[in-house]
């Protein structure tokens, strides 16, 4: 019988969508899970990876194949495809400790919570050599709380749901976000509006390995900036609409923008390298003034 649905929503990355479904299938403590892979890609790229998988493995292995373009999609389907009376989320590039998913489940019984979520750690390339603490803390996503504590809001790379009470609608991730990314974000902040517990599990660890072009400047502060705009997206995205939160928050922008701009500024023209972490500021800024959707940056193909 399968009580849980791990689902991996792909596209083209072969070698990532392997490794995190291998991660999934050497869990030790856990049983009655499936592993449903959605592959997002129009040519069905992941089918034949997929398959190799499937042909050893001791667990289920389900290939599913969604045209649609966006993450949105991707997850949509794969909450509908899946069987288990929990769903778990993983990404194509993270892959999972051995007690991931046992220690998500145990959580979300130890305290009765409708959801649990874990910390995702970097894996940086080892041509990238010495990785600065600015980059090491933007890939690095852990709440430092006990395990247990009640979280409103984080992502869901690494993720356990009961699937009944979390889940509503058809299109629980909003699909013209499927592009933009922000969609986890407002699905999970409306959950929580509607009463669901959303947990921290700190044993459950998962690791995303982070390929040297996302290093690259440009990338981190378009990775800011998209970053802020959601941040004050989503207060207008939830219902009832936050729009206090929103206007403080964009406040919040302004002021940032107004201190650290200049600052970015002096330290671009010097080419200081300690200038990103100060730019990254006044852009993110920025991010939570123009946050309107029409003015979202596009973070996925």
């Amino acid at each position: 019988m399968i009580e849980t649905s791990v689902v991996i929503p792909t596209y083209r990355r072969p070698d990532g969508v392997r490794r995190a479904v291998a991660s999934v299938v050497a869990q030790q403590g856990a049983s009655g899970f499936e592993i449903v892979v959605i592959d997002n890609d129009v040519d069905g790229s992941a089918a034949s990876v997929v398959a190799a998988l499937g042909a050893s493995a001791t667990v289920p292995i389900r290939y599913v194949h969604e045209k649609r373009p966006g993450i949105s999609y991707a997850r949509n389907t794969g909450v509908a495809r899946a069987t288990g009376r929990y769903l778990a989320f993983l990404d194509d590039d993270e892959e999972a400790g051995p007690g991931w998913l046992a220690n998500l489940l145990t959580t979300l019984a130890q305290f009765g919570a409708d959801a649990a979520v874990g910390p995702v750690l970097p894996r940086f390339p080892a041509e990238a050599g010495a990785i600065d603490p600015y980059r090491r803390r933007v890939y690095t996503r852990d709440a430092r709380v006990p395990s247990g504590t009640s979280l409103l809001r984080w992502n869901i790379g690494n993720s356990l749901f009961v699937k009944a009470r979390c889940f509503v609608g058809d299109q629980p991730f909003a699909p013209e976000l499927g592009r933009t990314g922000g969609e986890d974000t407002v699905f999970l902040r409306q959950m929580t509006r509607r009463g669901c517990r959303m947990v921290w599990c700190a044993e459950a660890v998962v690791w995303e390995t982070v390929p040297a072009e996302r290093l690259a400047a440009d990338y981190l502060l378009r990775r800011a900036f998209r970053g802020a705009q959601t941040t004050t997206f989503v207060c207008a995205a939830v219902r009832p609409r936050e729009w206090r939160r929103a206007a403080r928050l964009m406040a919040t922008g302004a002021a940032q923008l107004a201190v650290y701009g200049p600052a970015a500024l002096v330290l671009r023209a010097l080419r200081r390298e300690r200038g990103l972490p100060v730019t990254a500021k006044a852009v993110a800024g920025l991010g939570k003034l123009l946050w309107h959707p029409r003015l979202h940056l596009r973070m996925y193909r």
